[in-house]
């Protein structure tokens, strides 16, 4: 069995509704809103953007785990708009056991309509399908309701509740941790 993680070639992913692009500096607007954002970052244990250079760092990062075959995200945009509207990606790229990790974010505007389930259903498709990886990790905080509802639906099983295991402003926080296996393995 062999990993494919080569991210040279950007892979662009396109849905119905979507498409996911390269994250780039011209993004660095919606970057910062959404990491500055006291209601999006709520359930993201990092401390919130102060500046814009803070989104064009994060740019950098992510630039750098693609790179490297770390990690992988994409700009999420709608199909007519190239505006960001959220960023999806594969984290701690764990070659050794053939994992990754899904994490997302999007703007308050676009909840509920599907954004993130799509974008979602997109991503396990490459990571199964393109990078062949056996599994893919989710790792969210226990109050975020909407986070469980889209994992459930997109089949992630929940592996495990741990609880008070982050402390993030001033407090300690349960997370719940998901999973989905590649069926073809």
């Amino acid at each position: 069995m062999e990993l494919n993680t080569d991210f040279s070639k950007f892979p662009i992913l396109t849905s119905e509704n979507l498409i996911l692009r390269e994250v780039e500096e011209k993004d660095v607007d919606e970057i910062f809103f959404l990491r500055s954002d006291l209601e999006v970052m709520k359930y993201i244990p990092r401390e919130p953007a102060k500046a814009k250079q803070d989104a064009l760092d994060h740019i950098e990062v992510l630039r750098k785990a693609k790179e490297n075959e770390e990690g992988i995200n994409w700009a999420i945009t709608q199909k007519g708009n190239d505006t960001l509207i959220g960023i999806i990606g594969l984290y701690r790229i764990n070659k050794t056991d053939f994992r990754a990790e899904v994490g997302y974010i999007l703007n308050p505007k676009f909840h509920g309509k599907g954004i993130i389930r799509e974008s979602i259903e997109k991503v396990i498709e490459f990571g199964f399908e393109r990078c062949n990886f056996h599994t893919l990790t989710a790792i969210i905080d226990a109050r975020n309701t909407a986070s469980e509802n889209v994992l459930k639906r997109a089949n992630f099983t929940k592996e495990a509740h741990f609880r008070e295991d982050c402390f993030h402003n001033g407090e300690f926080s349960d997370s719940v941790h998901y999973s989905i296996i590649n069926p073809k393995h």
